[in-house]
């Protein structure tokens, strides 16, 4: 079977570059070795923040500004709503280090023309009065929302079928062969597929793909675990964000996402109470209510984690047609459109709106 574009990988990422690459009349082929989503889209926060309790780095900015505000657009050509919750997010100091390092923080920001605002622990506690007495401030991004991930994916997907793109589950990739500047062939468990072009979106196991074609992908899995609690009534007005990397959301139906670690542990996916036990101690005596609530289920996710926190995206130095969309670490969710827009416009345009030198494969050679 012959394509004009293979994507490796059905996560967020994959969907998203065949959403827009069929909205651009070019449906392509899915290959997915489990099923939708079932790797780090499953198990993300899903927050859409145009600042983070890190910095944004320079080249990224523009891709956080313009994806930030493509995926609200997108919803309009979904089947399904996106959930998105607008409460905006609280990024909150718990302790006195805590709060000179928010104070830091949002300089930074303000610096880079973000719309967002400082509140003293009074005002926090008046705008969320179930945290705990000692919060003693926070930086407010009203801009900040939050997704249901799973139906974000399953958006781009439907929406890339309706215009004619196939996607194929239970289909490991064992390898990609390329020669003289072109795809040979996709070789997979369930036999080989032919392509013009092959976009490589396959998260913490991208460096899997390649380890037969002898291409370094610099690519390190890190677990994630997090806590998703029993359906509660409403009990926050935004999301909450703490400056260890830890984060408590209520979604649409109630539920609380409470998370997360970050272990380099490879490719191992348990639940260890360790790591539960130490951030749902932070979240509970951040927010002391909590312990009265109900936990519904554990989960881990791989988030594919590069050295200098960038994405991975262009082509691989060996074959211009074999393009890479990995490595985006925990933001996986933030910068899916904006991704799967600038891999479009590579393949259809051979060039793209924003710069991409930034997030090239040799950057590491």
């Amino acid at each position: 079977m012959r394509k004009q574009v293979i994507i490796i990988g059905g996560g967020v990422i994959g969907a998203a570059c065949a959403y827009f690459l069929s909205r651009r009349n070019l449906p392509v082929l899915i290959l997915e070795r489990q099923y939708l989503a079932s790797g780090c889209t499953s198990a993300t926060a899903s927050m859409v923040n145009n600042f983070s309790t890190n910095p944004i780095p320079e080249p990224l900015r523009p891709f956080t500004f313009q994806g930030h505000r493509l995926i609200k657009e997108l919803e309009a050509d979904f089947e399904l709503s996106l959930e998105i919750s607008r409460g905006g997010t609280l990024i909150l100091a718990t302790n006195e280090q805590e709060f000179i390092d928010l104070k830091n923080l949002f300089d930074e920001v303000k610096q880079t023309g973000v719309n967002c605002e400082f509140f003293d622990g009074l005002t926090v506690r008046r705008r969320e009065p179930l945290l705990a007495a000692h919060t003693m401030g926070a930086i407010y991004n009203p801009d900040s929302y939050h997704v249901n991930p799973f139906r974000l994916c399953e958006g781009y997907l439907n929406a890339a079928l309706r215009r004619g793109s196939e996607i194929k589950y239970g289909t490991e990739v064992r390898n990609i062969k390329f020669r003289n500047d072109q795809v040979d062939c996709v070789i997979t468990d369930q036999g080989q597929y032919e392509a013009d072009y092959v976009i490589v979106a396959g998260g913490a196991y991208t460096p899997q793909i390649f380890s037969e074609s002898g291409v370094d992908i610099p690519i390190i899995p890190a677990r994630g675990q997090a806590i998703i609690s029993e359906a509660c009534l409403p009990m926050l007005n935004h999301t909450l964000s703490f400056l260890p990397h830890m984060y408590i959301k209520q979604v649409a139906n109630g539920n609380f996402y409470l998370g997360s670690s970050t272990e380099y542990v490879g490719y191992n996916t348990d639940i260890t109470l360790d790591s539960i036990s130490a951030y749902s101690c932070y979240l509970v005596r951040a927010m002391p209510i909590l312990a009265k609530v109900k936990i519904l289920r554990l989960f881990a996710g791989l988030r594919p984690m590069t050295a200098d926190k960038l994405p991975i995206l262009g082509p691989i130095p060996q074959c211009s047609r074999v393009i890479l969309a990995a490595g985006h670490c925990s933001n996986g969710i933030r910068y899916s459109a904006i991704t799967g827009k600038t891999v479009s416009q590579l393949i259809l345009d051979g060039k793209t709106e924003l710069p991409i030198d930034a997030f090239a494969l040799n950057r590491f050679a």
